[in-house]
């Protein structure tokens, strides 16, 4: 069977945010989509409704907001920086918001899809180990790293880490992503003079392209960074041979906060 070049992507979008899938405040405003609660989203939007952050975005600068060199990601504004993995790839999140909408949920959330992918917005960055425009990888769910900012808004303004991380356990039939589990739930520890803490999860990833579903894992990095939670997940198909481990332990003690 033949896959579509770019159909691995799709199945970065809740590796991207394990969060998409479960986290608890996006989880019950997803099962609440048939009244059409006006609840604020709560992903990469809340990071520009931040009076202080807007401020500084409206403000003219000399110098860029966030620079990439020799795989050095830096965020200026913020104070964050990591390593993005050498020989890796950058997706374009055009491609990621494309083919991300084709990832199949769990019922009745595939029939609610137009209405989920409004109350989510796409990752700062995605990186992928494979190249997901090269034939030869083809049907292959390249191993992924994902960051996105969550501003302390709303409900998440007064939230602990431990309990922001939690929100992804929730009731079975109350999942977005099929089969999802999670595997460990970590315990907070301190880097950088911040909190730091991960899950591990997995789930089926299901696509019109795949014959089959395939369960692939990834891990949850949550940090307690001033005014925001970074997340950044990793996800890997060891069924498949891709497994990431050593990246992505050298990629979180690359992170460097200010």
């Amino acid at each position: 069977m033949v896959l579509s070049e770019n159909w691995q992507v799709a199945a970065l979008l809740f590796s991207s945010n394990g969060f998409f899938a479960t986290r608890g405040s996006s989880k019950q405003k997803i099962a609440r989509l048939k009244i059409r609660t006006n609840h604020t989203r709560t992903r990469c939007t809340q990071f520009m409704k931040n009076d202080f952050l807007q401020d500084l975005f409206n403000k003219s600068t000399d110098h860029p907001i966030v620079t990439i060199d020799n795989n050095k990601y830096t965020n200026h504004l913020l104070g964050i920086s990591f390593y993005i993995p050498k020989n890796w790839n950058i997706v374009s999140i055009q491609k990621f918001n494309k083919e991300a909408r084709k990832q199949i949920f769990n019922d009745p959330y595939e029939g609610l899809k137009p209405d989920v992918f409004e109350l989510f917005d796409s990752p700062i960055i995605v990186m992928t180990k494979l190249d997901s425009n090269d034939d030869k990888y083809d049907g292959i769910v390249s191993p992924t790293i994902n960051f996105s900012i969550i501003a302390k808004e709303n409900e998440y303004k007064e939230m602990s880490l431990y309990d922001y991380a939690n929100e992804i356990d929730i009731d079975e039939n109350k999942k977005l992503l099929k089969r999802f589990s999670i595997i460990k739930k970590g315990r907070i520890f301190q880097k950088n003079g911040f909190d730091y803490i991960k899950f591990d999860t997995e789930y089926l990833f299901e696509h019109p392209e795949l014959e089959n579903g395939i369960m692939v894992e990834f891990s949850i990095l949550n940090i307690d960074f001033k005014d925001f939670f970074l997340d950044f997940s990793m996800t890997q198909c060891k069924i498949q041979n891709q497994n990431a481990e050593k990246e992505f332990r050298s990629f979180i003690e690359s992170i460097k906060l200010i």
